[in-house]
């Protein structure tokens, strides 16, 4: 029997197994939660990691790199050097290829093996092989013997060329090496990767265990993924770890077939497709969310996803030409309760101490002044989370007249 759910019962599921539903552990000094001020841990920041599955790395820094800004976006207010602290010295979590390059906890290493050893080499990397024959066994070599190396510092790294983003032959070498699971990320500087003998990276507890088969390690992808999404189709679990749509499938089929995951109908989706939503601990109760997300938060990278969901067009404008742009070059939806209520443009301005608002939109429906009040109220805990003075608001937008008068309040 399917389980029929309305639209409000998905925005519940999916806010909620994001860990987005409640007040989060450290915020600002502001009405909105005096309730609970903690000081966020490592550990905290490790499992949110594992409620969410996995942690998108961009490195667009417009107000801060995206892989930090969903952990705020959930626990408030926390140091930023604690990711780097729990992916480089304690190893709690590492560097792959996932929905794209992401963190991932290290105890699911296991499930990107066959994916590592299955990866079909790049035209750029198969002329290298042709070119410099032994190049690519060199630099194991290198990096075995003078320990972690940026590509910049591999000798013999060569020039820029080829294709792959016009990457030096240390570069392509380095890339392959870590897409095959030989080398992966000892450590970051300046948003710089340094590449690691996998050996010397993977603790050898999470290293040496069996290696699943496939099917299996597919299979189990699909039940992180239910879990983390709460609420999705095929592709949309798909999506949560870059498996194909007939993959994907196979997994979930033997997940509903066993009760581990259930099969559902949500109101105003369309008929025929096949929709799927966890079984364990399923709740319905209101949430009491309210987060700025990044483009690449989990929650809201799906793009139709959300649209289905939460009925809220979304696109990252990046890449659309300035004159072009609706809403702004770098936007954060803004979730408030259980929806996604409005959008705003930001950047830090580190020179003048300001986190700027260049636009601010609310959808239609909402009460300007309510939504203003909420969102002040964030980007001020945003700004003194990134250490910034003030929040300084620009003029474009239908919000921004009562968010400006809500900063000055």
């Amino acid at each position: 029997m399917l389980l029929s759910l309305s639209k409000q019962d998905a925005k519940r599921l999916a806010i909620r197994a994001q860990g987005l539903d409640h007040n989060r552990l450290a915020t600002s000094n502001s009405n909105y939660a005096r309730k609970c001020q903690k000081v966020v841990t490592a550990e905290d920041l490790r499992r949110s990691i594992l409620k969410m599955g996995l942690l998108q790395i961009d490195a667009v820094n417009v107000c801060v790199r995206s892989h930090y800004m969903p952990l705020f976006s959930r626990l408030g207010i926390y140091q930023r050097e604690l990711l780097d602290q729990l992916a480089y010295r304690e190893k709690a979590i590492f560097e792959t290829w996932a929905h794209a390059a992401c963190f991932v906890p290290v105890e699911r290493h296991l499930l990107f093996r066959q994916r590592m050893a299955q990866q079909k080499s790049k035209p750029v990397v198969e002329k290298l092989k042709k070119v410099r024959p032994s190049y690519l066994e060199d630099v194991l070599e290198q990096v075995a013997s003078r320990g972690q190396l940026s590509a910049s510092e591999l000798e013999g790294s060569g020039k820029r060329r080829g294709s792959w983003w016009g990457y030096q032959d240390g570069k392509i070498a380095a890339e392959w090496h870590f897409s095959r699971g030989d080398l992966s990320i000892g450590e970051r500087r300046n948003f710089t990767r340094y590449y690691d003998l996998t050996e010397r990276v993977i603790p050898p507890e999470h290293l040496y265990t069996a290696t699943p088969s496939v099917k299996d390690s597919n299979r189990e992808m699909m039940r992180l993924a239910v879990k983390a999404h709460g609420i999705g189709t095929v592709r949309d679990f798909g999506n949560y770890y870059h498996l194909k749509d007939d993959s994907a499938l196979v997994g979930l089929n033997e997940l509903a077939e066993e009760g581990s995951i259930q099969r559902v109908r949500i109101e105003g989706w369309p008929n025929g497709i096949e929709a799927f939503a966890a079984k364990e601990d399923i709740s319905l109760d209101p949430t009491e969310a309210r987060a700025l997300l990044t483009p690449f938060d989990p929650l809201v990278w799906n793009r139709d996803r959300i649209k289905r969901i939460f009925d809220f067009f979304y696109r990252i404008e990046i890449y659309v030409p300035e004159r072009k742009r609706q809403y702004g070059y770098y936007v954060y939806p803004f979730l408030l309760g259980e929806d996604l209520v409005a959008r705003v443009d930001l950047k830090a301005d580190r020179n003048r101490n300001v986190l700027v608002v260049k636009s601010a939109f609310v959808e239609e429906g909402y009460d300007h002044d309510q939504i203003a009040f909420s969102l002040a109220d964030e980007l001020m805990m945003m700004a003194r989370w990134l250490g910034l003075e003030r929040v300084g608001a620009g003029r474009r937008g239908n919000l921004m007249k009562s968010l400006r008068a809500a900063l000055i309040g």
